[in-house]
């Protein structure tokens, strides 16, 4: 494809049911051309901003906290590094294989599914999540509205234990409530 073509396409021919068409196109473009469907993968994780949100709520609120009170990590404005002395290449190397060791031991002792809770493998199509959030309106759980905190589509039965994206199996709940609870699922919340 040409390039008058290919910039046609991209600003009046592409439909756009979600972002991945032209983030996937620059992702490409980006990498020279062309990539692994894992590297693309990656180039998507990084541009999701709820993953973003995701990962730093989960890297506060455990391992940052833990590696802190063991004085292995430092905070300062926002920048987080290592609690030690300058490390040769050899030395970091040594450290990186280690806890790439621990990893691999943790994945194998527990399963790929220790992954699993980090990502939602399949998620709630945007025209389910419309339809939801157009049936319940306000949070299942307090009744907070869209002017009192952020509504999201919950799994009453979390995806980790079997739930699926069936509208039966949805709820909107606040962001708070979301978020308090978890995994578990209602009659456990």
């Amino acid at each position: 494809m040409k390039l008058p073509d290919l910039l046609t396409f991209v600003r009046t021919k592409m439909r756009m049911e979600h972002v991945y068409q032209p983030l996937l196109i620059k992702l490409l473009l980006e990498a020279g051309g062309s990539a692994t469907v894992t590297q693309l993968a990656r180039g998507f994780a990084a541009a999701d901003e709820s993953s973003v949100r995701f990962y730093e709520q989960r890297i506060r609120s455990m391992p940052l906290r833990v590696l802190r009170g063991r004085k292995v990590v430092l905070v300062e404005n926002g920048v987080v590094r290592l609690n030690t002395t300058s490390l040769t290449y050899g030395q970091k190397t040594s450290l990186m294989a280690a806890c790439e060791e621990r990893i691999a031991d943790f994945v194998t002792q527990r399963g790929d599914d220790v992954w699993v809770a980090l990502g939602q493998a399949d998620p709630v199509p945007s025209s389910m999540r419309f339809k939801v959030l157009k049936r319940d309106r306000i949070c299942q759980l307090c009744g907070s509205g869209p002017k009192d905190s952020p509504l999201e589509v919950d799994h009453i039965v979390p995806r980790s234990k079997g739930g699926s994206n069936e509208i039966s199996n949805l709820q909107v709940l606040c962001r708070p409530c979301n978020q308090g609870k978890s995994n578990s699922d209602d009659t456990k919340f």
